[in-house]
């Protein structure tokens, strides 16, 4: 465990593998046993690295993986389910369903106490969604449901810090790789104009959706800040730094700490999880119109590595010694843990 006035902050998405939509089922991408070697992976890296807090997204199910976290890594965890579809007393549909946020705080980390003069702080918010709501126990939804977690806590040197953990919608934008894709196609009639300004309006709707989420989390950060010494706001935002939500959380005065411009979303570094996906095929969440050119054009916006995992910061946390990513392939048995890598931001005891 790292020093006492140290302080590692991780936050991961370990990938739950599923593919697309289904009733019964979701479709998955591997086998279970080799679901479960890279759970084991995502574990024998965790023990490495050691964070003190760790925020993950896309455990499946929740529980099951919160209380395999605690039992190898110990700490104190908070898991939110964020997509689970229909389940009463956690029996329902889809049968495979159950994913979430998970915050492991470690060591020596606890929640910060309560104090009466300071607005009480939600264990979660809802960022979107549509009637309905989601839990592993009862849920009842039928559409992509997004969540944030919250914790505050105390650190010795840095203070009273707020942890906050999410996982932003899905969908594309008009992320400027793709619009010279979707150029490319027009220009040589591959996709028709109409096409073309349908699918704009779909591209814009998940920038709105997107930027709707960050606001509704920075209104609870907000409502905070004068509380806490420093704010993390950490997870996979399925946005890289040309997208809106990046650049409203900068607007507001948060810092992305991780400047080297490395890929999280990797498909030539982290080859073989991502060639899974390719075999079997994953549902775009756009429109393709009966026109298989569209379906190629995501595929191959979708196999250009970029960032879209980040850790903002404000206060006591803009400046840590060092801010690295993990989850790389183990050449030992050729195992990546996820279809991401990780960010751990260090902040060390000065000399």
């Amino acid at each position: 465990m790292s020093h006492s006035r140290g302080l590692k902050i991780a936050s991961f998405n370990v990938w739950h593998g599923l593919a697309g939509r289904g009733w019964l089922r979701f479709r998955e991408f591997e086998s279970q046993d080799r679901r479960e070697d890279r759970f084991a992976e995502t574990l024998r890296v965790l023990r490495e690295l050691e964070p003190d807090v760790l925020l993950l997204q896309e455990l499946n199910p929740v529980s099951v993986r919160g209380k395999k976290l605690m039992s190898v890594l110990g700490g104190e965890f908070t898991g939110r389910v964020d997509q689970s579809g229909l389940k009463f007393f956690m029996h329902g549909l889809p049968l495979n369903l159950a994913t979430g946020l998970g915050i492991l705080l470690r060591g020596s980390i606890r929640p910060a106490r309560e104090r009466e003069d300071v607005r009480k702080i939600p264990e979660f918010r809802r960022l979107s969604g549509g009637t309905g709501f989601s839990g592993e126990t009862l849920s009842l939804h039928l559409d992509e449901q997004r969540y944030a977690q919250f914790k505050s806590i105390w650190h010795q040197r840095l203070g009273r810090l707020l942890i906050v953990n999410t996982h932003l919608h899905h969908g594309f934008e008009r992320f400027p790789p793709l619009m010279k894709l979707l150029e490319i196609a027009r220009e040589d009639q591959r996709i028709s104009h109409s096409h073309y300004e349908q699918l704009l309006a779909f591209l814009d709707a998940s920038r709105t959706r997107r930027l709707f989420e960050t606001d509704r989390l920075l209104e609870v950060v907000h409502a905070q800040t004068a509380n806490h010494d420093g704010i993390i706001i950490g997870g996979d935002f399925n946005s890289t730094p040309d997208g809106a939500a990046y650049k409203a959380i900068l607007a507001d005065g948060f810092r992305d700490l991780f400047t080297d411009e490395s890929p999280t979303w990797d498909p030539i570094a982290n080859f073989e999880n991502h060639r899974i996906q390719r075999d079997v095929g994953f549902d775009f969440p756009l429109p393709n119109f009966g026109n298989s050119e569209f379906v190629q054009i995501y595929r191959a916006f979708d196999q250009q590595p970029r960032r879209i995992d980040f850790l903002f910061a404000k206060g006591s946390l803009v400046r840590p010694s060092a801010v690295s990513r993990f989850g790389f392939v183990n050449p030992k048995n050729g195992l990546a843990p996820s279809d991401h890598f990780g960010l751990m931001a260090t902040f060390e005891e000065p000399a």
